[in-house]
């Protein structure tokens, strides 16, 4: 029988390694399996660092809630502050978390208004002495109040402002209490820690201790691979195009890296040989795979090289965002739908270590508030780029400039310039846009060859050199007398320099030879911006680059320590995380209005999703794995989530949104969101979210192939090959197979019509059908519509076997080594702007060993990325190396 190498032709390579290994482990009992729940940075309250919002850190108690503030000043922090209504005698309760023992010192910052009491603070229930009067004739920060020293243990603590009367003038609220408002709290740290803030990152070369599989030396491999593949690689016409039968003999210098890694992959994951075929034991398989893992190692160490990276346009959210922070913008340039997540309040704080327990945000993509308030008049966003069929919407060879679209560019940056709201939107307006007071020609030619100077710099990612200073002032000078104005002058001169190629593309020079040589200093300041920030280098990178630091490993890690405590690191949720995730999808599904009424609410003529509330929930808990910098492994299987109680309804009630019709069935403007323990281990991670769920189903039923193929793309990072053009489709309504009184299951297990159907499927079915308890829109079922049970079991691999998603979580759980890998890929390729190569494997493997020892920790995950040859080197032309 015929192997079927059409499985291989998945192209994210580089699992292999840790399968060979890792399958041949004693799986970990559940109670001695890790906790990676105890992977978190501790919080820092250093400087702003310990403020706690209150609309953010109260507790769901009586009237408590969200009040956003804009419509009274901008004087409150984040715009919003926490509100409540009671009476005397009531409280109010705030919770807020300390990682370690201390003494502290709390300041409390209050609202007052004409309806506010008079209310006493205390912490944990203990009285502070602390009464203040939040009567005003308006609408007020009150002065802040310093509560006195306290010694707090480590963990959870409750902020109270009990209610104790009011004072003579307040009106009554609601004509039987009164309101009490905060804005914030900071908790300061009396007696630091001494040890530094900052988490040192893992030490280069900390491996994870892993269980040796022994390869094969030649002759055994040619002893294993003739009994069990040279029947169908052999010969003139070998089974895709790999003969097998010399490999003692050397054969294997003649097959192409692609193609050792397709054998490594059918090997390691059970597609080869066929499954009718004479199978070898594990331990062969195993160490047979180990010995095409090492044949490739062997000729990618000889080459010391790296793939070379596409020269590559910015994407129209990272042209956003340089234009942002190029000409330092109070907002975006333009509406961005995928800028998925709305805030309301400034929630994404990395600094401190601590995501908040509710968010209150809007759904840009899909929800009816779309529009960003802070815009600019008449300036309109160029045509979104799309995602690469498994990879990111910033490959370089699907990223070009047509002259359609640099004529688009030059009208943008002008219509950027010359919008009404410009001057107002601008920080820096007055200093690079303002000329000479009183006018002076030539005080104002000198002020912009200066100003020039450094804003071509950053413009183009390097030092500029002469000629082009020269041309880009000479072009200032021509418009400046042509309009007798500065500000005209430079309002060209902004609106080219955001036109121009060396604004518009990421470039690093070089040829496509073997040869492989350490980026500029430049160069990598701009492929890490762009990499964690999706925007130009500060100016911090900068002045490291052209100091020639930022090379240096110790500086590296540091930048990248402060870079991902940066709000700018947000861009790995809005962007990378949506993509990986495939979240987009979301946008499309459109599942029965008959046989799914709630998940529709109709908001005047339109029908809007639920869909728009299931998209924020993984997003929401990607972020506080970055701020709170936990283990990855919690994208597979987290105790938490973060919902609206319209989204927990969805998962937890019998019928969800009970109650409600049709019309305004749910929010579609903004939501609370809270973060939620669950009792189930259904829930938690990425995998089991109803978003996913939903996306990969069609609209009367589960569509298990598809969801599948999402696991083994975006969590195993193995994209199964497109199906044959002439497959015929199955029932579109499972109570029709159902009729026949069969599952969904037995009905594809009869459409595999041939033995290439089969070697597919056996490989991403089990990861579909694992799904197959949640239906089409991520509810929870024990049988289908029909009565029928669901079979929710499988193999993982062609070895290991489950009987359900929560097995499915613990096999992965037990060989954490796989998702770490495929989310480093993942992570890797976003970051290169290309495919994965066989040349990046050495890296990978390395990476992976000690992103293992450190067990996943994000920041470990992103600095191992940074730190990689993959991405540090490039290749270039041996005529430019320098001697």
């Amino acid at each position: 029988m015929p192997a079927r190498f059409g499985l291989t032709h998945w192209q994210r390579i580089g699992l292999v390694f840790s399968l060979a290994i890792v399958l041949g482990e004693v799986p970990v009992r559940t109670a001695d399996r890790f906790d990676f729940h105890s992977i978190r940075r501790a919080p820092d309250l250093s400087g702003a660092n310990g403020r706690f919002e209150g609309e953010t850190h109260f507790l769901p108690h009586g009237n408590a809630r969200f009040q956003g503030m804009r419509g009274y000043g901008r004087q409150w922090s984040g715009d919003a502050h926490f509100l409540w209504d009671g009476v005397a005698g009531q409280e109010a309760r705030l919770r807020w978390i300390l990682g370690r023992r201390s003494r502290y010192r709390i300041v409390v910052q209050l609202t007052r208004a004409p309806d506010y009491g008079v209310c006493e603070i205390l912490v944990d229930d203990q009285a502070t002495g602390v009464e203040v009067d939040l009567f005003s004739s308006r609408v007020e920060l009150a002065p802040a109040v310093t509560l006195p020293a306290v010694s707090l243990d480590a963990g959870a603590h409750i902020l109270s402002l009990k209610l104790t009367g009011a004072n003579p003038e307040a009106q009554l609220f609601k004509n039987k209490g009164y309101l009490l408002g905060l804005d914030y709290f900071q908790v300061i740290d009396l007696v630091p820690d001494p040890r530094a803030a900052a988490r040192k990152p893992a030490a280069a070369g900390r491996d994870v201790a892993v269980a040796a599989v022994a390869a094969v030396d030649q002759a055994g491999a040619q002893r294993l691979l003739t009994r069990f593949c040279t029947e169908c690689h052999s010969g003139n016409e070998p089974q895709g195009g790999v003969r097998l039968s010399e490999v003692g003999r050397g054969s294997l210098a003649q097959v192409p890296l692609a193609g050792i890694e397709k054998i490594a992959d059918a090997l390691a994951f059970g597609a080869m040989p066929p499954v009718d075929a004479d199978q070898p034991e594990s331990q062969q398989r195993r160490s047979l795979t180990r010995f095409f893992e090492r044949q490739l190692v062997k000729r990618t160490a000889r080459r010391e090289s790296v793939a070379p990276t596409v020269m590559r346009r910015m994407t129209r959210y990272e042209y956003n965002n340089a234009v942002r922070d190029l000409l330092e913008l109070k907002g975006d340039v333009y509406p961005l739908p995928e800028r998925t997540l709305r805030a309301y309040h400034e929630y994404y704080r990395p600094a401190t270590g601590m995501f908040p327990e509710r968010i209150r945000v809007g759904n840009r993509t899909l929800g009816k508030n779309q529009v960003e308030k802070d815009l600019l008049d008449g300036v309109s966003p160029f045509a979104i780029d799309l995602q690469a069929e498994h990879g990111f919407n910033n490959r370089g060879d699907q990223l070009s400039l047509s002259p359609l679209l640099l004529e688009t560019f030059l009208k943008l940056g002008k219509s950027i310039v010359e919008s009404p709201q410009f001057r107002e939107y601008c920080r820096v307006y007055d200093r690079l846009f303002v000329g000479a007071a009183p006018r002076d020609r030539g005080r104002d030619l000198e002020l912009g060859r200066q100003r020039l100077q450094t804003l071509l710099g950053r413009a183009f990612r390097q030092p500029v050199d002469r000629v082009t200073h020269e041309r880009y002032s000479a072009f200032f000078a021509t418009q400046y007398d042509r309009h007798g104005s500065y500000t005209v002058a430079m309002k060209r001169t902004v609106s080219g320099i955001l036109a121009s190629p060396r604004f518009l593309y990421l470039v690093e020079p070089g040829g496509a030879t073997e040869v492989a040589v350490p980026l500029s200093e430049h160069e990598l300041a701009t492929r890490l911006s762009f990499f964690l920030w999706n925007t130009i280098p500060d100016v911090e990178l900068g002045e490291l680059a052209a100091a020639g630091r930022l090379s240096d490993p110790a500086v590296l890690r540091q930048q990248v320590h402060r870079m991902l405590t940066d709000t700018r690191s947000r861009a790995l949720a809005e962007n990378f995380a949506r993509q990986w995730l495939r979240l987009d999808q979301l946008i499309t599904a459109v599942p029965s209005m008959e046989r799914f009424p709630h998940y529709y609410s109709r908001i005047g003529c339109e029908q809007w999703k639920f869909g728009l509330q299931m998209m924020v929930e993984p997003l929401l808990l990607f972020e506080s794995i970055v701020v709170e910098d936990r283990s990855v492994m919690l994208l597979v299987d987290s105790n938490y989530s973060y919902r609206s109680d319209e989204l927990q309804s969805w998962y937890e009630d019998d019928v969800p949104l009970a109650g409600k019709g049709n019309v305004n069935r749910f929010d579609t403007f903004q939501q609370e969101y809270k973060r939620r323990d669950l009792s189930t281990r259904r829930q938690g991670g990425v995998i089991t979210t109803a978003a996913t769920m939903t996306m990969t189903s069609s609209p009367l039923r589960t569509r298990p192939i598809s969801r599948g193929a999402w696991v083994a793309t975006v969590i195993l990072n193995r994209p199964p090959p497109p199906p044959p053009d002439l497959v015929p489709e199955i029932e579109a309504d499972d109570d029709a197979i159902e009729a026949n009184g069969i599952t969904l299951r037995e009905r594809l297990q009869q459409h595999q019509i041939n033995d290439a159907c089969v070697s597919c499927h056996t490989a991403i079915d089990p990861l579909g059908f694992a799904l197959e308890q949640y239906d089409a829109v991520g509810r929870w079922r024990e049988t289908y519509r029909s009565g029928l049970p669901v079979d929710a079991s499988g193999r993982l691999f062609g070895e290991v076997e489950f009987s359900g998603i929560e097995e499915l979580k613990d096999r992965l759980l037990e060989r954490p080594e796989i998702f770490m890998r495929a989310f480093t890929e993942h992570l890797l390729s976003y970051a290169l702007g290309r495919p994965i190569q066989p040349v990046d494997r050495p890296s990978i493997n390395a990476m992976v060993r000690r992103i293992a020892a450190d067990h996943g920790r994000f920041s470990t995950v992103i600095t191992e990325v940074v730190m990689s040859r993959s991405f540090r080197y490039k290749k270039t032309d041996e005529s430019r190396r320098q001697p």
